[in-house]
């Protein structure tokens, strides 16, 4: 994700308008730089205010570089007031302000880069210092990456070849591998040969005899 950084210019105003001619060379440097998300700004709004000043200044989300012909002190208090506390911290161009180490790591005020532009030949620099404080604010980003572990266990490596899974036997029967056990056919008794009842020929031979005598009669 790229870094961007809001920068501010304030126009000046009032005693400090001779500077006008050097507010215009940092806007021709600057409209259109990479990374760098320019703010205009004619006047920087009293509390009361709700012009389009108060507006740009209450959308200025994340830190900011501000371009100013005032104290540093008074900008800061001013942004305060509007809505937006800033946690002024140092850098090249402003060495009197907080280390950005010191700065209370539960504060959740945003970083104010101040730049004094009626210092000697800032307008000339101020293009090659907000670059450099862009750089400052890039993070390199690292890949993590699951450290590689090496295991006793064969299956974890991954060099054993793996043995096919068993089959069950019902399984092998159902894919036709293993035929089924024949069924059991019980096999026929054989017949016990008949042999003549000696008592059953002597009765129907008398009941045949009996008949004739009664035929006679």
């Amino acid at each position: 994700m790229a870094v961007r950084l809001n920068v501010v210019v304030i126009r000046p105003e009032g005693a400090a308008a001779r500077w006008n001619e050097a507010f215009d060379d940092c806007l021709g440097q600057l409209l259109g730089r990479p990374g760098l998300d320019l703010v205009l700004l004619d006047r920087l709004p009293l509390p009361d205010d709700m012009g389009t000043e108060r507006l740009a200044v209450e959308t200025i989300q994340g830190d900011l570089a501000c371009l100013a012909w005032i104290d540093g002190e008074i900008l800061a208090k001013r942004l305060d007031e509007l809505g937006k506390p800033v946690c002024r911290v140092a850098h090249r161009r402003d060495q009197q302000a907080l280390p950005e180490s010191d700065r209370p790591p539960t504060s959740s005020s945003a970083k104010l880069y101040y730049f004094d532009m009626r210092l000697p030949q800032a307008s000339s620099t101020i293009l090659n210092d907000l670059q450099r404080l862009l750089e400052t604010r890039r993070t390199p980003t690292f890949q993590i990456l699951a450290p590689k572990t090496t295991s006793d266990n064969p299956a974890e490596t991954g060099n054993v070849r793996a043995e096919p899974p068993q089959q069950s036997t019902s399984g092998r029967r159902k894919a036709g591998m293993v035929p089924p056990p024949a069924k059991r056919v019980d096999e026929p008794r054989p017949m016990e040969p008949l042999s003549p009842d000696p008592s059953h020929g002597q009765d129907t031979w008398d009941q045949l005899l009996d008949d004739l005598d009664a035929l006679d009669l």
